[in-house]
């Protein structure tokens, strides 16, 4: 049997290193103001602006949801990457 390597680009999953691409910026800059980052608030802002971009209830939204897939993200593995240890901890 062997083992399906399914990272990309150092990140754990194509989805994970989608997410960071699109918005890892915001999050470095936040991180270095000092913002607290946490995996939930990452996902809620990813969310929000999805929600305000395709809205929420129309045959489009539930398709662009569908591929988008969230579920797959490595939130914690972003907040990992963005918020300093202690902070985490």
């Amino acid at each position: 049997m062997t083992m399906t390597d399914n990272t990309c680009n150092g990140w754990r999953n194509a989805a994970t290193w989608t997410v960071n691409l699109w918005f890892g910026d915001t999050w470095a800059d936040m991180s270095h103001e000092g913002d607290i980052i946490t995996a939930e608030y990452l996902r809620d802002m990813v969310e929000e602006d999805v929600y305000s971009l395709i809205g929420k209830d129309s045959t489009v939204a539930g398709f662009i949801w569908d591929m988008l897939d969230l579920n797959t993200v490595d939130w914690d593995g972003l907040r990992d990457h963005y918020a300093p240890a202690e902070a985490v901890a």
